[in-house]
């Protein structure tokens, strides 16, 4: 079984990020965190193998008010014998105490959102850290906690293939057993998205994209760290087994402003408000802002969707148990495997490294 809990404030609003977040509402972060513990003592007790807390910025919160959150998680569900309990948490709120709070309570695992080790892209990018103390907080969460992974984003305009290369550094220099490494995207609703929309900011060239993308890989695999999902890099055993629950279409449950629940065919999206979503759960309500039963062709399109972001692949026999039968895929896939951009391998067919830069293309060829 599987948690996610969602912490939607942030410091400041970057003008990347779609995620349901938003700054300057310090005033419902108490009330927040009673509606949070309302909402998981609804949830089955478990046990769970993975928790996980996102955001948002988890460790916005005051270290007292981080502390109830979590005791008050613990008081009601019952952990597997090797869970794995993750938390995010950025460098312009984290320390020594909040990380403290976090392992006392029981989280082993740390993510924190670094994005840049240089200052001029972390300022065109709206983070309030600076390099230096990213490196800092680095060295605390590695202090702190037995498992340690950092995101940074690639794809950055007049990003160098040195800054690339010192970025991914940072690996090395922290002994990371773990990285998360995203390409920047310009997704509808967001500040970037509407400023290259006005001719202010324009996107890498795809020659570019490849040849950084190549360095990425053969840089993190001389480090140790493959890659076992499009952006994700690990090494053996170090993979993020939460991520993998919802990249394997594992059931999973969810609390918090916006947090999207799976669970037995119903896929369950709640209130994105954070005021909203407190009323609603202070009043006795579910805060559901939609409730979808999937059907089985939204199921099987998932499944080669997140299959194919996964080195292991598409199992073919999942996708046969769906109902896709090979007579539609095979002929799709053995174009694919002629051009060198997909490989199978007994029942699972997979892309190559070739095919991975063009990900988006053949899984929209593969998908029924």
């Amino acid at each position: 079984m599987h948690l996610y809990l969602h912490i939607p404030f942030c410091a400041a609003k970057c003008p990347y990020c779609d995620f349901n977040s938003v700054a300057g509402r310090e005033d419902e972060y108490g009330r927040y965190v009673d509606a949070l513990l309302t909402e998981v003592r609804r949830c089955p007790r478990g046990p769970y193998d993975t928790l996980f807390i996102g955001g948002g910025t988890p460790s916005i919160l005051p270290p007292a008010m981080l502390a109830r959150l979590l005791a008050g998680v613990r008081d009601h569900v019952t952990l597997a014998p090797d869970y794995e309990w993750t938390s995010e948490a950025n460098p312009g709120s984290a320390d020594a105490e909040r990380f403290r709070v976090l392992v006392e309570h029981g989280v082993n695992r740390l993510s924190l959102g670094i994005q840049s080790t240089h200052d001029r892209h972390l300022r065109f990018l709206g983070r309030v850290h600076d390099a230096a103390e990213a490196e800092r907080a680095l060295a605390l969460a590695c202090a702190a906690a037995p498992r340690v992974s950092a995101d940074l984003i690639m794809g950055l305009p007049g990003q160098t293939d040195a800054e690339l290369l010192a970025d991914l550094d940072l690996y090395r220099r922290h002994r990371l057993d773990h990285a998360s490494v995203y390409h920047l995207t310009y997704e509808p609703g967001t500040e970037f998205h509407a400023r290259r929309a006005r001719g202010e900011l324009t996107e890498i060239d795809a020659e570019t994209s490849r040849r950084q993308f190549d360095l990425l890989w053969d840089e993190l695999a001389a480090l140790g760290l493959d890659a076992y999902e499009t952006s994700n890099f690990a090494r053996s055993g170090q993979e993020s087994r939460h991520n993998l629950a919802y990249w394997r279409q594992r059931d999973y449950q969810a609390v918090g402003a916006g947090a999207v629940s799976t669970w037995a065919g119903v896929r369950t999206t709640r209130e994105k408000h954070s005021g909203r979503y407190i009323e609603a759960i202070a009043s006795g309500g579910d805060a559901a802002w939609r409730v979808e039963t999937l059907t089985p062709t939204e199921r099987l399109r998932e499944c080669w969707m997140l299959g194919l972001r996964l080195k292991e692949g598409v199992d073919t026999t999942r996708a046969d148990d769906l109902g896709d039968r090979a007579a539609r895929w095979r002929p799709r896939a053995d174009a694919m495997i002629g051009q060198g951009l997909l490989e199978e391998d007994g029942r699972m067919l997979r892309l190559t490294r070739r095919g991975r830069p063009v990900q988006d293309e053949v899984t929209v060829w593969m998908m029924p």
